[in-house]
Protein backbone atom coordinates (compact mmCIF):
# COMPACT_ATOMS: atom_id res chain seq x y z
CA UNK A 1 0.00 0.00 0.00
CA UNK A 2 1.44 3.11 -1.01
CA UNK A 3 1.18 5.93 1.47
CA UNK A 4 1.03 9.36 0.42
CA UNK A 5 3.57 11.95 2.29
CA UNK A 6 2.03 14.34 3.89
CA UNK A 7 2.19 18.00 2.63
CA UNK A 8 3.60 20.36 5.05
CA UNK A 9 1.19 23.64 5.52
CA UNK A 10 2.29 26.44 3.56
CA UNK A 11 4.70 28.68 5.68
CA UNK A 12 2.74 31.85 6.10
CA UNK A 13 4.61 34.97 4.61
CA UNK A 14 5.52 37.90 6.53
CA UNK A 15 3.68 41.08 5.13
CA UNK A 16 5.92 43.94 5.48
CA UNK A 17 4.82 47.19 7.73
CA UNK A 18 4.10 50.13 5.63
CA UNK A 19 5.72 53.07 6.73
CA UNK A 20 3.04 55.24 8.02
CA UNK A 21 2.76 58.29 5.38
CA UNK A 22 3.69 61.61 6.54
CA UNK A 23 1.37 64.49 7.73
CA UNK A 24 1.85 66.36 4.72
CA UNK A 25 1.18 63.31 2.36
CA UNK A 26 -1.98 63.32 4.34
CA UNK A 27 -3.04 66.41 4.24
CA UNK A 28 -2.19 66.00 0.25
CA UNK A 29 -3.98 63.31 -0.59
CA UNK A 30 -6.68 65.03 1.12
CA UNK A 31 -6.71 68.10 -0.55
CA UNK A 32 -6.09 65.97 -4.02
CA UNK A 33 -2.25 67.33 -4.95
CA UNK A 34 -0.19 65.58 -7.51
CA UNK A 35 2.41 66.58 -9.75
CA UNK A 36 4.05 70.50 -8.98
CA UNK A 37 1.15 71.45 -6.79
CA UNK A 38 1.74 68.63 -4.29
CA UNK A 39 5.55 68.97 -4.32
CA UNK A 40 5.07 72.74 -3.18
CA UNK A 41 2.72 71.61 -0.55
CA UNK A 42 5.57 68.99 0.30
CA UNK A 43 8.84 72.16 0.33
CA UNK A 44 6.25 74.17 2.52
CA UNK A 45 4.87 71.73 4.75
CA UNK A 46 8.05 69.35 5.35
CA UNK A 47 10.86 71.20 4.85
CA UNK A 48 9.80 75.25 5.77
CA UNK A 49 7.64 74.29 8.53
CA UNK A 50 4.87 75.91 7.14
CA UNK A 51 1.32 74.97 8.95
CA UNK A 52 -1.60 73.64 7.07
CA UNK A 53 -3.66 77.08 7.52
CA UNK A 54 -0.61 78.74 6.04
CA UNK A 55 -0.92 76.82 2.68
CA UNK A 56 -3.89 76.87 2.53
CA UNK A 57 -4.01 80.71 2.32
CA UNK A 58 -1.20 80.41 -0.38
CA UNK A 59 -3.58 78.28 -2.21
CA UNK A 60 -6.18 80.52 -1.64
CA UNK A 61 -4.43 83.31 -3.51
CA UNK A 62 -3.09 81.81 -6.09
CA UNK A 63 -0.05 80.04 -5.22
CA UNK A 64 -0.56 76.83 -5.23
CA UNK A 65 2.45 75.37 -7.90
CA UNK A 66 6.25 75.35 -8.03
CA UNK A 67 5.91 77.96 -11.15
CA UNK A 68 3.81 79.94 -9.38
CA UNK A 69 7.20 80.72 -7.08
CA UNK A 70 9.91 79.60 -9.14
CA UNK A 71 11.07 82.86 -10.23
CA UNK A 72 9.93 84.78 -7.34
CA UNK A 73 12.75 87.15 -6.09
CA UNK A 74 13.10 86.90 -2.08
CA UNK A 75 11.84 90.90 -2.08
CA UNK A 76 8.42 89.11 -3.97
CA UNK A 77 7.90 86.79 -1.99
CA UNK A 78 8.71 88.47 1.46
CA UNK A 79 6.18 91.41 0.33
CA UNK A 80 3.67 88.90 -0.37
CA UNK A 81 4.06 87.20 2.92
CA UNK A 82 3.98 90.65 4.81
CA UNK A 83 1.26 91.79 2.88
CA UNK A 84 -0.90 88.79 4.02
CA UNK A 85 0.56 88.87 7.68
CA UNK A 86 -1.07 92.52 7.68
CA UNK A 87 -4.40 91.51 7.36
CA UNK A 88 -7.42 91.16 9.84
CA UNK A 89 -8.36 87.92 10.77
CA UNK A 90 -11.37 89.39 9.85
CA UNK A 91 -9.74 89.87 6.01
CA UNK A 92 -8.51 86.14 5.89
CA UNK A 93 -5.16 87.22 7.58
CA UNK A 94 -2.80 84.65 8.48
CA UNK A 95 0.79 85.28 10.12
CA UNK A 96 3.75 84.23 7.94
CA UNK A 97 6.96 84.87 8.68
CA UNK A 98 10.70 83.79 7.59
CA UNK A 99 12.86 83.54 11.00
CA UNK A 100 12.93 79.74 11.04
CA UNK A 101 14.15 79.52 6.99
CA UNK A 102 16.98 82.13 7.99
CA UNK A 103 18.64 79.64 10.95
CA UNK A 104 17.76 76.55 8.96
CA UNK A 105 19.51 77.83 5.46
CA UNK A 106 21.09 80.90 6.32
CA UNK A 107 23.66 80.84 4.22
CA UNK A 108 21.07 79.90 1.27
CA UNK A 109 19.02 82.67 2.44
CA UNK A 110 21.60 85.28 2.02
CA UNK A 111 23.50 83.81 -1.32
CA UNK A 112 19.91 84.22 -2.99
CA UNK A 113 19.04 87.53 -1.83
CA UNK A 114 22.86 88.76 -3.38
CA UNK A 115 21.93 87.34 -6.45
CA UNK A 116 18.53 89.16 -6.74
CA UNK A 117 20.25 92.34 -5.61
CA UNK A 118 23.46 91.64 -8.61
CA UNK A 119 20.75 91.13 -10.94
CA UNK A 120 18.81 94.31 -10.10
CA UNK A 121 22.06 95.97 -10.89
CA UNK A 122 22.81 94.53 -14.13
CA UNK A 123 22.50 96.85 -17.24
CA UNK A 124 21.17 95.71 -20.61
CA UNK A 125 23.95 94.50 -22.89
CA UNK A 126 25.00 96.44 -26.52
CA UNK A 127 22.80 95.57 -28.79
CA UNK A 128 23.46 92.95 -31.52
CA UNK A 129 25.14 93.77 -34.74
CA UNK A 130 22.64 93.83 -37.41
CA UNK A 131 22.03 90.41 -39.04
CA UNK A 132 25.15 88.76 -41.64
CA UNK A 133 24.83 85.62 -43.16
CA UNK A 134 28.57 85.37 -43.09
CA UNK A 135 28.67 85.91 -39.24
CA UNK A 136 25.60 83.82 -38.29
CA UNK A 137 27.00 81.61 -35.89
CA UNK A 138 28.84 85.22 -33.67
CA UNK A 139 25.87 86.65 -34.52
CA UNK A 140 23.13 84.01 -32.50
CA UNK A 141 25.42 84.16 -29.69
CA UNK A 142 25.11 87.63 -29.58
CA UNK A 143 20.92 87.73 -28.98
CA UNK A 144 21.16 85.09 -26.29
CA UNK A 145 24.20 87.58 -24.29
CA UNK A 146 21.67 90.72 -25.10
CA UNK A 147 18.04 88.93 -24.30
CA UNK A 148 20.19 87.46 -21.42
CA UNK A 149 20.43 90.98 -20.09
CA UNK A 150 17.00 91.94 -19.75
CA UNK A 151 14.90 90.48 -17.48
CA UNK A 152 11.13 89.67 -18.97
CA UNK A 153 7.59 89.79 -17.06
CA UNK A 154 8.13 86.31 -15.17
CA UNK A 155 11.26 87.26 -13.36
CA UNK A 156 13.80 85.56 -15.49
CA UNK A 157 16.14 86.61 -18.15
CA UNK A 158 14.48 87.10 -21.68
CA UNK A 159 16.60 84.55 -23.22
CA UNK A 160 14.21 82.23 -21.73
CA UNK A 161 11.97 82.88 -24.71
CA UNK A 162 14.65 81.09 -26.82
CA UNK A 163 16.28 78.71 -24.65
CA UNK A 164 17.44 75.33 -26.17
CA UNK A 165 16.94 72.04 -24.54
CA UNK A 166 19.56 71.35 -22.12
CA UNK A 167 21.67 67.94 -22.95
CA UNK A 168 20.23 64.86 -21.50
CA UNK A 169 23.16 64.51 -19.08
CA UNK A 170 23.21 67.89 -17.83
CA UNK A 171 23.16 67.70 -14.07
CA UNK A 172 20.48 69.93 -12.56
CA UNK A 173 22.04 70.74 -9.29
CA UNK A 174 25.50 72.10 -11.17
CA UNK A 175 23.13 74.45 -12.85
CA UNK A 176 23.42 78.39 -11.04
CA UNK A 177 20.70 80.05 -10.25
CA UNK A 178 20.47 81.92 -13.40
CA UNK A 179 20.34 79.20 -16.07
CA UNK A 180 17.73 77.41 -13.53
CA UNK A 181 15.49 80.08 -14.16
CA UNK A 182 16.00 80.06 -17.50
CA UNK A 183 14.91 76.79 -18.26
CA UNK A 184 11.85 76.59 -15.46
CA UNK A 185 10.19 79.64 -16.61
CA UNK A 186 6.86 78.55 -18.31
CA UNK A 187 6.83 79.12 -22.23
CA UNK A 188 3.17 79.76 -22.30
CA UNK A 189 0.30 82.09 -20.65
CA UNK A 190 -0.09 85.43 -20.30
CA UNK A 191 3.59 86.77 -19.35
CA UNK A 192 5.36 84.29 -22.00
CA UNK A 193 3.04 86.15 -24.72
CA UNK A 194 4.56 89.69 -23.59
CA UNK A 195 7.77 88.58 -23.28
CA UNK A 196 7.50 86.25 -26.31
CA UNK A 197 6.58 89.53 -28.38
CA UNK A 198 9.02 91.69 -27.39
CA UNK A 199 11.65 89.25 -28.31
CA UNK A 200 9.98 89.33 -31.81
CA UNK A 201 10.69 93.19 -32.11
CA UNK A 202 13.87 92.61 -31.10
CA UNK A 203 14.70 90.24 -33.70
CA UNK A 204 12.65 92.39 -36.38
CA UNK A 205 15.09 95.39 -35.69
CA UNK A 206 18.32 93.50 -35.80
CA UNK A 207 17.23 91.44 -39.22
CA UNK A 208 15.53 94.70 -40.62
CA UNK A 209 16.72 94.73 -44.68
CA UNK A 210 18.40 91.95 -44.29
CA UNK A 211 17.97 88.59 -45.82
CA UNK A 212 17.26 86.82 -42.46
CA UNK A 213 13.75 88.31 -41.89
CA UNK A 214 12.66 86.94 -44.99
CA UNK A 215 12.27 83.55 -42.93
CA UNK A 216 10.24 84.63 -39.90
CA UNK A 217 8.01 87.82 -41.72
CA UNK A 218 4.50 86.33 -41.01
CA UNK A 219 5.47 84.57 -37.73
CA UNK A 220 4.00 86.11 -34.58
CA UNK A 221 5.73 84.61 -31.51
CA UNK A 222 9.65 85.43 -30.78
CA UNK A 223 10.00 81.82 -29.72
CA UNK A 224 8.91 80.69 -33.18
CA UNK A 225 10.93 83.09 -35.13
CA UNK A 226 14.48 82.16 -33.58
CA UNK A 227 13.50 78.86 -34.32
CA UNK A 228 12.33 79.63 -38.24
CA UNK A 229 15.89 81.45 -38.61
CA UNK A 230 17.90 78.59 -36.69
CA UNK A 231 16.28 75.95 -38.95
CA UNK A 232 17.37 78.25 -42.28
CA UNK A 233 21.06 78.81 -41.22
CA UNK A 234 21.96 75.32 -39.15
CA UNK A 235 19.99 73.45 -40.96
CA UNK A 236 20.40 71.74 -44.88
CA UNK A 237 19.77 74.77 -46.54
Amino acid sequence: MNVQPQQQPPIAQAIPAQAPLAQWETEADVLGLQDEHRQLYKILRGHHNFNQQQCVKLRAEGYSSLSDLVNWKYKNIRSLLENLSNRPSTRGGQYFGDKRIKEQESDQYIYFAEIDSEIEKDEAADKPDKFKYSLWSKWEESIYLYLDSIIGKNGAPLSYVIRKELDQWTEWNNLDRKTQQIHTTSLEGCAFNIDSKRVLTLLKEFCLYTEAETWFRNIKCGRQAMKALQVHYDGPS
